[in-house]
Parts: structure tokens; sequence; C-alpha cells
């Protein structure tokens, strides 16, 4: 069995190191398995807590990165990609071996999709895991439960009736969020984000930006509603603001992406009753969703409905360069996205 480099966690807490692996053989494939050689790999902060944490429990080595784009080596009996095509792909949790930063993995090809032409592999790693979170947010029972758009239900909903504000517009989930409610033909779409944010997401299809350190906030973004607040989406751990905004009369949502409790006082405060929806940005726990999605985003982008964020590529395994963004991640400063490239490596 040959070898191969691999980027892992070998000791909980600690950086991560260059370690060598079993490379993956074509025997070991499932029928809905792809076998890839990976070209990029995006670095998340999930990466971050994996490494200082490992929150689920996983066997070590963990290999890190859920964001995966590589070629098509082989493919299982019950998926069709052609090989030496790339692909981008997000990575399931339980299989500690299987992340993106070595050199082959194996990976679920009921949740992937062939890169767009036009797409560079570098940009097609910032979807998976930031793409599919946002869009569960909106079209799953996971957050506000509208219908997937070009489905039969999405064709009879009332769209334009309805309203989205998003805390943390600036983030990679929000500018993704934006873009699906737009998508979608959500009537008003609200980001409080930065000042400077402000352009880029009415660009993207925000109704209004509220600039998030200006006054009045909540008056702002009651204003732009036109009504009562009912959907609030969290990417930025402002949890204690997205129940503030929640209507004082009906049964509001908040949907968030990152852990916390909102605080007593405000509970207490709170007139009506909420949900609160932590969500998790995994293909497969809805499977349903999660073949829906891969089969339509990557439409969405070719046609350019879809636009691209920005990101920074790491060249090769830095291991000194992916812990420093990791710090990063872990001390809550790191609002960029950073992309391995792999391609140094095997010739790519």
């Amino acid at each position: 069995m040959s070898s191969q480099s691999a980027i892992a966690v070998t000791e909980v807490g600690k950086p991560v190191t260059r370690i060598t692996l079993p490379k993956p053989e074509e025997s070991e494939l499932a029928e809905h398995e792809l076998l890839l050689k990976v070209s990029v790999a995006g670095l998340a902060p999930l990466d971050a807590k994996m490494r200082d944490r490992n929150p689920f429990s996983l066997p070590l080595p963990i290999v890190l990165t859920g964001d995966i784009v590589g070629k098509v080596i082989q493919t299982g009996t019950d998926v069709q990609f052609p090989i030496s095509n790339h692909v981008f792909v997000q990575q399931v949790m339980q299989r500690p071996n299987r992340g993106g930063l070595q050199e082959h993995t194996i990976v679920d090809g009921r949740y992937a999709a062939l890169v767009p032409e036009g797409i560079p592999d570098a940009e097609a790693a910032l979807y998976p895991i930031n793409a599919v979170t946002s869009a569960k947010s909106l079209f799953t029972p996971e957050g506000f439960d509208f219908p997937f758009p070009g489905t039969a239900e999405a064709a009879g909903f009332d769209f334009a009736a309805q309203h989205v504000v998003v805390l943390g517009g600036g983030t990679n989930c929000g500018k993704l969020a934006v873009q699906f409610a737009r998508l979608a033909g959500v009537g008003r779409v609200v980001a409080v984000a930065s000042a400077a944010g402000g352009p880029l997401l009415r660009s993207l299809g925000a109704t209004l930006v509220v600039d998030r350190r200006s006054a009045g906030v909540k008056e702002q973004v009651y204003a732009a509603v036109e009504g009562e607040v009912l959907n609030v989406y969290d990417t930025y751990g402002s949890l204690d603001l997205g129940v503030s905004l929640l209507s004082e009369k009906r049964k509001g949502t908040l949907v968030h992406t990152t852990h916390g409790k909102v605080s007593e006082e405000v509970i207490s405060q709170k007139k009506a009753k909420f949900d609160q929806k932590f969500v998790k940005g995994f293909s497969d726990s809805i499977p349903l969703f999660g073949q829906r999605f891969w089969k339509q985003f990557p439409v969405w982008l070719k046609t350019g409905d879809i636009k691209p964020l920005d990101y920074i590529v790491i060249e090769g395994m830095d291991v000194d360069k992916i812990n420093e963004v990791l710090d990063l991640y872990r001390d809550g400063k790191g609002g960029d996205r950073y992309h391995v490239r792999l391609s140094s490596l095997h010739g790519m």
C-alpha cells in the first residue's frame, strides 16, 4: 500500500502537523463514493475547533477541512462523474481520515457536483459548507422552512410577502444567504453589517443594509421590513440582538450558525414566543435537501446568479501558515477565507 502526505490533528489542543497516511485505494469505495486527487481544500472556523477541542470526539488523527475540490480518479457504482473532471464537495464529519488536507481522499458523491466551467478550483472551495449552511437556514425545517426554489412547492409560495433579516451580513454565510433570498424572490432582505460592506451587500440583493454600529438598529430593521420581524438569521453570534428584533406579537424564528445562549434579561423582556434553531451545515442530515442543493447550486454558479466571494490562497501544505490561520479563527479574527492549494504536491 502506497502512502501520502496529510495535515492532521494528532493531539487535541496542539498545532496540526504534517504526517504520512496510507493512500486510499479504489477497492475501498462504497457504491456512492468518489476517489479524488485533492486540488484545493478550504479552511474554516470549524477546523480550528477540531484542532483545539475536537467537539465531535473523533478518533485521531483528524485530517482537516470539509470544503474540498479535486479531480475524480474513480467512482462507485451508484455515482456518475467523468474520470479526470473536477468536483467540489462537502466532506461528511463521520470519517476523520477523509478531510481535504491530504493528497487523495474519498468523498460522498451524493453531495458533490462538477465544478462549473469558468469557475477556478480555488473559488469552488468557498462554497460547500457555507452555502449548504445558509441554504438549509432558508429552505429546510432546520431554518425558516421556505420551499426550495424551483420545486412545485415553491411555485405556489408567496416569497414576495416574506422577509429575512441577516445578522452578520458581511460574513460568507451572510453574503450567501442574501443571494439565496434574492434568488428565491424574498420581498425584503435586510442585512445588518459594517457600513463598509453596504455597497457589496446591496449588489448581492439586500433591500437595505443597516450599519451594525449605528444608532437605532432595531428601528431601522423594523422600518425596512414594514411589519413584524419573524425571520432572523444570525451568522455572527448576535443572539440577544436577534431575539430582540423578533416580533412582540407573533411567534418568530431565530436561526443561528454559532453556539451560544440568549441572555435571561432579553428572554424575560420578550412578550411573544419564539423558536431558536441552531443550524448544522451538513448536506447529509437532510438527504433530499442535500441532493437538491448539489443539483441546483452549480447551475446558479454557472449562470452568475451566485457571485464569487473573496479568499486567500496558501500554496502547498505549509503547516505553519495553516496553524496561523487556525489561530486567527480561534481568536475570532479570521474574517477572511483561506484555501490551501495542493497542486504543487502532485502536478496539478
